[in-house]
């Protein structure tokens, strides 16, 4: 049973929190009638967001990358909110973690439909990779350390690997061409196996 607790914004694009079937813990998304699905998907991404988390604490306690990790990633479900269409970026994450904001909705035209959850995830784990790399932007530190939690990920079954330079895919009103590739052994601070 959907829970509406409290309407945001009364501009272009109100938000509204919404308790999900899943966890029932509440999400800040936009206030369309596909609001308990975009509540569902955030939190099943969440949730797989803090698997991952967990996993790479338990095996790399020792890596900075995790470390900071540790340090900036909350699991508050206060943290993780659906981004309007008037956003800078389909999807980012605020000061390394305080806040999570993701693309749910397709943006081509009149299609607003709910992102598949695979896609969704690998958004998360893009924004994740910020989260625990020090430098800002896209570098190729940036590039490594997403490619290994993309790896990372596929290990404990919360990501499959899909070939989106081979297959890209819509998203948000642009399209996923990105296929990282993690270079064992390279010493690109973070993403560095030893």
């Amino acid at each position: 049973m959907e829970s509406v607790k409290k309407l945001f914004g009364l501009g272009k694009y109100p938000m509204i929190y919404v308790k999900s079937n899943v966890d029932s813990k509440e999400y800040l998304v936009r206030d369309l009638p596909d609001k308990q699905g975009a509540a569902d998907l955030l939190a099943k991404v969440r949730i797989k967001l803090n698997n991952l988390k967990i996993h790479l604490e338990s095996k790399y306690p020792d890596k900075p990358q995790v470390k900071q990790l540790i340090q900036n990633f909350r699991d508050d479900p206060k943290r993780f909110l659906e981004s309007t269409p008037d956003a800078e970026f389909t999807s980012y994450s605020v000061n390394k973690g305080e806040s999570v904001h993701l693309c749910l909705r397709q943006r081509e035209g009149a299609d607003e439909s709910l992102v598949k959850e695979e896609v969704m995830v690998f958004v998360a784990l893009h924004e994740m990779s910020h989260i625990l790399t020090e430098s800002l932007g896209h570098g190729e530190d940036f590039w490594n350390n997403f490619a290994w939690l993309l790896k990372e990920a596929e290990l404990i079954n919360i990501y499959k690997h899909q070939n989106f330079k081979a297959h890209p895919v819509k998203y948000c009103g642009m399209s996923i061409t990105d296929e990282p590739t993690f270079k064992e052994g390279s010493d690109l601070s973070v993403g560095n196996m030893k």
